[in-house]
């Protein structure tokens, strides 16, 4: 069976995006943070079309999705640079505690979403298989509680 949720977003996210007064951001291991990177890493996995994982087992398994950019409301900063300057440690910590709580997040240029599972799946596979009206139609009610 596959669990169907919204993804997780900072606390920053939404009408404060439009705040113009931002100029930089220095990244950290923060709660907010965190979820940045979650989501960078599982748009990585799912362009990939990489399986379904319930944790990631080494920092070298990890750092295969580390690239592309982190956006911190309109500024971009790349990926790979600010996880060398963190704790891969407890990067890692952090962010298979993520997944067991979210799961997966299955990011496209459609649609974003954490799914669960104990089914053996690739994220953009799974994602192709269900259609426009399932994704749109059915669920967004329940996506926008």
């Amino acid at each position: 069976m596959i669990n169907v949720n919204k993804l997780p977003r900072p606390n920053y996210y939404g009408i404060n995006v439009f705040n113009p007064t931002i100029v930089s951001h220095t990244f950290s291991l923060s709660s907010d943070d965190m979820l940045i990177y979650y989501e960078e890493i599982f748009r990585n996995r799912t362009n990939k079309n990489k399986p379904y994982i319930d944790r990631f087992n080494s920092i070298e398994e990890l750092e295969e999705d580390i690239y592309g950019e982190c956006h911190y409301y309109w500024l971009s900063y790349d990926f790979k640079e600010i996880y060398n300057r963190l704790d891969k440690q407890e990067f890692l910590k952090k962010i298979n505690a993520l997944i067991k709580e979210y799961g997966n997040a299955v990011i496209t240029d459609d649609v974003s979403l954490c799914i669960k599972t104990d089914e053996s799946i690739r994220l953009k596979d799974w994602h192709n298989s269900i259609s426009d009206e399932y994704t749109w139609k059915d669920t967004s009610t329940e996506w926008n509680k």
